[in-house]
């Protein structure tokens, strides 16, 4: 998953990810399988199986998982919900995890899984002393490098992109200006991507293009 904001000069990129509180529950659809498996557990319940199917799904290991009542097979799967077949067996189950509330957050790009370096583009950078490197929240200035991204072109067309890790609920994005200077974003848009190739703008409720602009 790709996310790709849109600014005037220069930002820090940092954004939130959601984790499901222990009570987790799963979707269960009986009478259906798999179309593909990446990998099984052999003689757990099928309360096991939706516990382990909901962790799989928070490290991106599964999506969805199939459970067989007879053999107590928990079945790990990349698929999605379309890819589901319907079978005649009855103790076939598939369990789809479904995140209960929003208990705490992280950040994404520098949180407990971050990403790397070359994880983080931009559309141009005005030197090697201010690339993508400096492009995270909390970033010291060193001799060799100011400690933020900073554009080369001065317009509304240039952006940073992050790539996360996997697929990830986004619930906000921090920025940070250029210390000591008083050079920072004032309005800028999200883009989102599964592909890292098609984008879409978060748009308003009117339909729009969504600014987030500066408040002092």
């Amino acid at each position: 998953m790709s996310f790709k904001l849109t600014v005037s000069f220069l930002c820090l990129l940092i954004a939130t990810k959601v984790e499901a509180n222990e009570k987790f529950r799963a979707k269960v659809y009986a009478g259906k399988e798999v179309t593909t498996v990446t990998s099984s557990s052999l003689g757990v319940s099928l309360i096991q199986c939706q516990t382990m199917c909901v962790l799989a799904r928070r490290k991106c290991t599964s999506m969805i998982c199939g459970y067989d009542k007879v053999s107590k097979t928990c079945s790990y799967s990349l698929d999605s919900e379309d890819d589901l077949i319907t079978t005649n067996g009855i103790t076939k189950v598939v369990l789809i995890p479904v995140d209960d509330a929003c208990q705490t957050s992280e950040y994404l790009v520098n949180g407990a899984e971050p990403v790397s370096d070359a994880q983080i583009t931009a559309s141009t950078s005005y030197s090697l002393i201010c690339d993508t490197r400096g492009a995270r929240l909390n970033t010291i200035a060193t001799d060799t490098h100011e400690g933020a991204w900073c554009a080369k072109i001065l317009d509304k067309n240039q952006y940073i992109q992050v790539q996360f890790n996997c697929l990830n609920h986004v619930l906000g994005v921090a920025l940070q200006g250029k210390h000591p200077l008083n050079q920072y974003v004032t309005a800028y848009k999200v883009l989102y991507s599964c592909d890292c190739v098609s984008f879409r703008t978060i748009m308003d409720t009117n339909g729009s293009d969504k600014f987030l602009r500066y408040l002092s």
